[in-house]
C-alpha cells in the first residue's frame, strides 16, 4: 500500500467507532495510523471545515489545537438555542420565544446529495431525515401574484427560465459575464428575473446580477452528487456536528479570536483574544470576508496568487428570517415560494418536521439582504410580510403573524450575518470574470507550514455548503500529514 493511500484510509477519522481495514489490506512493513510527531497542528476555526480537520489529525496521533472566536461550535452551521435570545447579530422578540417543535436553522438548513459527504456523515449517525419534496411542491411569485408549480408551466416565460435553469451547467461566454446577462441572452424575459434569481442567485449566496456566470456554470457542473435536498427532522445541524466530532471538541479554545499570524520562522507565532500561541503548522479556515477585510494579519502577507484569487470571491450580506404564523394561509404542501423580491426563498421549513405547519424560514442573500440589513428590524419584517399580503391577497400575513399577548408586537427570529462580525456575510460565490481556478489557489499552502479550508476553497463544486466545507477540510487534513511526512 503506498503511503498517500494509507493516510486516506482514515479520512472519516476515529470519533465515530469506525473500523479501519489496517490489518488486511496493509502489509507488514506498511505505516500504521498512528504519525510519529512532536509537533503541533493549529486550526483558526470549530466550523465543519476545521472539525473534520481535527478528527483527521487526531486519528493520526497528531495534537491539535483549535483557536474558535466564538462560543460555540459550527460556523455558519448554528441552531437557535434558547439563550440565544439577545446575542448580537440574532434577533428574537424578547420573552416569546419560537413555537415550534423542531429545530430552527440558523445557518445551513439542509442536507444537498444523497451522497454528498454532509449526507454521509448525517447516516453515519443515523438521523432521521425528510425529504420534503417527496409530499410537497414549489409555489412561484409571477408578476408580484402566486402561481402553482402547475399554474407557471403554462408560462412560456417561465418555462423558458427553467429550460435555462436546466441547462446552466454547460453555459460558456464572455469572461465578466454575470448570471443575469447570461439569462437575458439566453431569452429569459425580465418577469422572469426575481425567479432565475431564486434559482441562480440568492441559493448561491447572492443576486444573479453579481455572480460570474461562467464560475458558477463550472462549479454547478463539477457536482457528483445527486440535487436531492432534505431536512433533518428533529435533530440540530449543529448538534450533528457537535456529536460527530466530540473528540475535536475537546481541543477547542472557545472566545479566542486570532488577531495576527507570523509564519516567518520556523513555527507559526499566532497572536489572539487570549495572548498568543505557536504552533508547528497551521490550518485557517476562517471566511473569505474576514481575509479581505484584513481581520487577520499575515506576516510575511500572504502570496499575491491568493490576494488576486480573493479579489474574484465575493460574499455578500445574508438573512435568515423566521417567521411563526397562528394558521397556515400558504398551503401544507407547500416546499418552498420562490421568486419573491424581498423573501427571494421562502422555505416551509415544518413540512414532514412538525403537526403544526405554521413556521416559515425566509433566505435572504446578496443586494436585497443588503437593503433589509440596514432597516429596523422591526421595519425589515414588516416589509417582507407586506409582499407576503400582496401574494396572497387582503393582510393575511400581517394579521396571522403571531403576536405577544402582552403588547401585540410581532414574534420573529432573525439572524442577520451581515452584522456578525466573525463571519460579515454569508457564504462565498464568484464573482464576474472569476474562475474555479480562484478557489483551488486560495487552498493552495504557504510552505510547509500554512494551510487553507473553508467551504470558499472547496473547488470540485461545493463552496457555499456544508459538504464543501467538510471537503476542504478533509484536503486541508492530508495536506498537513503529506507535509508532515514529507
Amino acid at each position: 500500500m503506498k503511503r498517500r493511500k494509507a493516510i486516506k484510509k482514515i479520512g472519516l477519522g476515529l470519533s465515530a467507532g469506525l473500523a479501519l481495514p489496517w490489518l488486511s489490506s496493509c502489509k507488514p512493513d506498511d505505516p500504521g495510523p498512528e504519525i510519529s510527531y512532536d509537533g503541533i497542528v493549529g486550526i483558526i476555526g470549530a466550523g465543519a471545515a476545521g472539525l473534520l480537520a481535527a478528527d483527521i489529525l487526531m486519528a493520526k496521533g497528531v495534537k491539535v489545537k483549535i483557536f474558535e472566536a466564538s462560543d460555540q461550535v459550527g460556523g455558519r452551521v448554528r441552531t437557535f438555542r434558547r439563550s440565544d435570545v439577545s446575542s448580537g447579530s440574532l434577533t428574537v422578540f424578547p420573552g416569546a420565544l419560537p413555537f415550534s417543535d423542531f429545530p430552527l436553522e440558523l445557518g445551513a438548513d439542509k442536507i444537498i446529495g444523497t451522497d454528498s459527504k454532509w449526507a454521509e456523515i448525517v447516516k453515519l449517525m443515523r438521523i432521521p431525515l425528510v425529504d420534503f419534496r417527496s409530499t410537497s411542491t414549489d409555489s412561484y411569485i409571477i408578476d408580484g401574484l402566486y402561481a402553482t408549480a402547475e399554474e407557471a408551466m403554462q408560462d412560456v416565460d417561465f418555462v423558458t427560465a427553467q429550460n435555462f435553469r436546466d441547462t446552466f451547467a454547460s453555459f460558456s461566454g464572455a469572461p465578466n459575464t454575470t448570471v443575469w446577462q447570461a439569462a437575458q441572452t439566453a431569452g429569459v424575459a425580465s418577469r422572469m428575473q426575481t425567479i432565475t434569481n431564486s434559482w441562480l442567485g440568492n441559493r448561491y449566496g447572492s443576486s444573479i446580477d453579481r455572480i460570474g456566470a461562467n464560475a458558477l456554470a463550472e462549479a454547478i457542473a463539477l457536482v457528483q452528487h445527486d440535487d436531492r435536498e432534505f431536512t433533518s427532522s428533529n435533530n440540530p445541524l449543529q448538534d450533528i456536528l457537535l456529536s460527530r466530532y466530540v473528540r475535536a471538541v475537546s481541543v477547542i479554545q472557545f472566545n479566542t479570536k486570532v488577531q495576527s499570524i507570523n509564519h516567518s520562522g520556523e513555527k507559526v507565532e499566532i497572536s489572539h483574544s487570549g495572548g498568543t500561541d505557536t504552533v508547528d503548522k497551521l490550518i485557517v479556515t476562517v471566511p473569505v470576508s474576514v481575509l479581505k477585510a484584513g481581520d487577520i494579519a499575515f506576516s510575511p502577507a500572504l502570496p499575491g496568487s491568493k490576494a488576486s484569487a480573493l479579489s474574484r470571491i465575493g460574499m455578500d450580506a445574508s438573512i435568515r428570517l423566521i417567521l411563526e404564523f397562528n394558521r397556515n394561509f400558504y398551503g401544507e404542501a407547500l416546499a418552498a415560494l420562490l421568486g419573491g423580491v424581498e423573501g427571494p426563498d421562502y422555505l416551509n421549513a415544518a413540512v414532514g418536521r412538525s403537526d403544526l405547519n405554521r413556521t416559515l424560514a425566509i433566505t435572504i442573500n446578496g443586494a436585497q439582504a443588503e437593503q433589509l440589513s440596514t432597516l429596523p428590524v422591526n421595519q425589515a419584517v414588516q416589509q417582507v410580510l407586506s409582499e407576503m399580503d400582496t401574494v396572497f391577497g387582503g393582510s393575511r400575513a400581517t394579521d396571522n403573524i403571531r403576536r405577544d399577548l402582552a403588547d401585540n408586537s410581532m414574534v420573529y427570529t432573525m439572524k442577520d450575518w451581515t452584522k456578525d462580525p466573525l463571519f460579515k456575510g454569508g457564504n462565498s460565490y464568484p464573482l464576474p470574470g472569476g474562475t474555479n481556478a480562484d478557489r483551488t489557489a486560495l487552498a493552495e499552502p504557504v510552505g510547509d507550514k500554512l494551510f487553507f479550508a473553508g467551504e470558499a476553497t472547496d473547488d470540485v463544486g461545493e463552496f457555499g455548503t456544508v459538504s464543501g466545507a467538510l471537503n476542504s477540510g478533509e484536503r486541508a487534513a492530508f495536506q498537513v500529514i503529506e507535509a508532515i511526512l514529507a
